[in-house]
This record gives C-alpha cells, structure tokens and sequence, in this order.
C-alpha cells in the first residue's frame, strides 16, 4: 500500500522513531500498522476526543487481570491529531464467526460472560426506562423493504414502550455500540473493541442490542423466531446472570427496526448482507416476534 494513504503526521506524533512499513486499512480511518493500530478522529473537537480517550482507558482498567475477556489495549494518544495507537487484536469478529457456522448459543455464551465482565467492572446502580426517549429515534415512516410490516411492528412497540416507561431498571457503563463486529474471538478469548460511546446506561440496552445483530446476521434462526429465542438463551443466561428480558427484548425489537429502516425496498439496491436481514426480519415476523 501506498504509504501516503496513511496519516503520516499523526503515525510520527505517535511512533516519532518508527517509521511505518506494512499497512493494512482495516476500515474508515483505522490502519493497521504491524502489530498496532492507528485510529483516526479527525473530526472530533478536543473535548470529544478528550471523552474517547478516557472511555478507552476505563474499558482497559474494567479488563484489567479478567481471564478470557478484554478490551483492545490503548499504547499512545495524539491529542492535537485526534489520534489514538492501539494494540492489534488477533481473532474475528462475532459476524464473521457466525458466517463461518459457529453455534449461535456459544457466541451469545462467551459475548454474555464479555458483556458480564464490561457492566460489573464498574459500581451499577438503578434509574427509570425512558422507552419514549428510545421509540423518538426510530424513524416513524421510512422508504423500506415491506414498509406497511414496518409501522405495524413500530406500532406494536410503542404499546411496550407504554408498558415499560417509568420502569426501574439495573444502570452501568455500557459499550453503547455493542454489535458482534466490535468482539473479535480467538481461542476462547473474547475482547472488545470501539468503546467510543462508553457511557451510564440500561444494561438491557447492550444485551438487546447485541442479540439484535446477531438476528440479522445469523445464517438459520431457530424454530422459535423470536426477538430472544429460548433455544439461545441458556448459552447467554450462563455467562450473563441477571437478565432483564422484556426491557432487553424492547431494546432487541428497537435495534432491529433501526436496521430494518436502512433496507432499501428495491431489490437491485440490496447487496447479500442486507437481503440476509430482510429475510431474517421476514421470518421473524411470521412467527410474530413483533407483536
């Protein structure tokens, strides 16, 4: 690779004495170079940068001396470049395992005692659910696949979020973007990755969102389609005590509906990933997961 579509002067602020030679891109302004990883925010005001870093270092004193969880390792910072050096983690993601044919019930056991780990590394406490809050963000009316399946399923969620508003609920330090692409496994060890969006939150959220991508991007659902299917639930209940399941499937329906609304609804305009996730979504509603 062309060493110009590296960003030269944030890799020299970090390794001032190592001048980069094998480069990988590993996605949007994320290189990896040898052994490390360089993360780029260019964007990002001082402040905000300033709330990554030490989401970064939270997420590592959380891991900290955890046998078979942790969390990718932060060696150096450039603050003036909005760049952060972090340690390459071997291994794939929970996506590209469950492409492979890995057990669904063994990914969500090992992601459970990963998630377990990340909300009990730091003191947890109790607040209400705001459901309404949650249901503002979902788009109402969006030019979708199935777009009338769509608002009925919208429409049932807002009758659970009547139910659940007001709730009180378990709170902790949440990944905030928890999908399988950011838990990368390798034999046995899980770690995460991308604790941007570290933040006090449900601890439902995370568990709803994390079950909710692996129902997109499973290869066969179970018999029981629904948005926490019971033939997967041991697997996660034995690495995550203590689940809440009706905020979690609320959290799991809301998750699920954001990706849902991203589907085009012209065929030609779906890649193999996004017709994977209608199908899925299809069978879901079929076994009327979002009623």
């Amino acid at each position: 690779m062309n060493l110009d579509d590296v960003p030269l002067a944030a890799w020299s602020a970090l390794r001032p004495d190592t001048p980069p030679d094998t480069v990988e891109v590993l996605g949007p302004r994320v290189w990896r170079v040898g052994s490390e990883v360089l993360k780029l925010f260019a964007e990002a005001d001082r402040k905000r940068f300033r709330r990554i870093v030490r989401a970064h270092r939270q997420a590592g004193r959380i891991f900290k001396g955890q046998p078979g969880v942790s969390a990718q390792r932060l060696l150096a910072v450039a603050e003036d470049e909005r760049a952060l050096l972090l340690d390459f983690v071997p291994g794939r993601s929970g996506r590209m395992a469950l492409l492979a044919g890995a057990d669904p019930g063994k990914i969500l056991g090992l992601s459970g005692a990963w998630l377990h780990a990340l909300h009990g590394g730091r003191e947890t406490d109790e607040g209400r659910f705001d459901a309404w809050g949650a249901l503002e963000r979902l788009p109402q009316t969006p030019p979708c696949a199935d777009a009338e399946a769509y608002e009925a399923a919208l429409t049932s969620l807002r009758r659970a979020a009547d139910a659940l508003q007001g709730q009180v609920v378990g709170r902790a330090v949440l990944h905030g973007d928890l999908t399988l692409a950011n838990l990368l496994f390798d034999k046995g060890q899980v770690t995460g990755i991308d604790f941007e969006n570290l933040a006090l939150h449900p601890m439902a959220r995370d568990i709803g969102e994390l079950w909710a991508d692996l129902l997109l991007h499973v290869r066969r659902m179970p018999e029981d389609a629904s948005p926490m299917p019971a033939a997967w639930q041991a697997g996660f209940a034995a690495g995550y005590p203590g689940l809440e399941p009706e905020v979690a499937g609320f959290y799991t329906r809301h998750r699920l509906l954001r990706a849902w609304a991203a589907i085009p609804p012209q065929p030609q305009e779906r890649g193999p990933g996004r017709e994977r996730q209608l199908a899925n979504l299809r069978a879901l509603v079929a076994n009327g997961a979002f009623e």
